[in-house]
């Protein structure tokens, strides 16, 4: 199954810096751990909390983005290394959604993609970068 990787940064919202300098503080780790440990549990609260009808924090993004409601992929968080820092990332466990109403399936595009990373930037207050698709690996047999 392909995956899509959305990257992030730090907290560029001054409320979160705050919190993530209290974490660090209040339980001695380093900055960059504190980033990680609270993308990581935004990512945990937003991809099972839902609204009365059942949608997710990022379907909802979405949704104000295409005016179409999907049901996504499992989403979690991760991290990547970029010139020596450890960054979080959000992966989505799929390249497609499937349309709530019809049942048809939907093509994560670019724009779609784009939409969930800036969105969550402006909502939560990291840095959103860039995304990557990744390609389910191939098995090869070899007799």
């Amino acid at each position: 199954m392909a995956k899509i990787e959305l990257l992030f940064g730090g907290p560029i919202a001054y409320d979160e810096e705050i919190s993530v300098e209290n974490y660090a503080y209040n339980w001695d780790v380093s900055i960059e751990t504190a980033v990680i440990r609270k993308f990581k549990s935004w990512i945990n609260y937003l991809s099972i909390k839902s609204d009365d009808k059942g949608n997710t924090f990022f379907e909802l993004l979405l949704f104000i983005g295409i005016n179409q409601m999907l049901k996504l992929p499992k989403i979690t968080s991760g991290t990547y290394r970029h010139k020596g820092f450890v960054l979080p990332k959000i992966i989505i466990h799929g390249d497609h959604g499937v349309d709530k109403q019809t049942g048809n399936s939907v093509s994560l595009t670019e724009s779609c993609i784009n939409i969930i990373g800036n969105n969550f930037e402006d909502e939560i207050g990291y840095e959103y970068f860039e995304y990557r698709q990744i390609a389910p690996a191939i098995c090869l047999f070899v007799m």
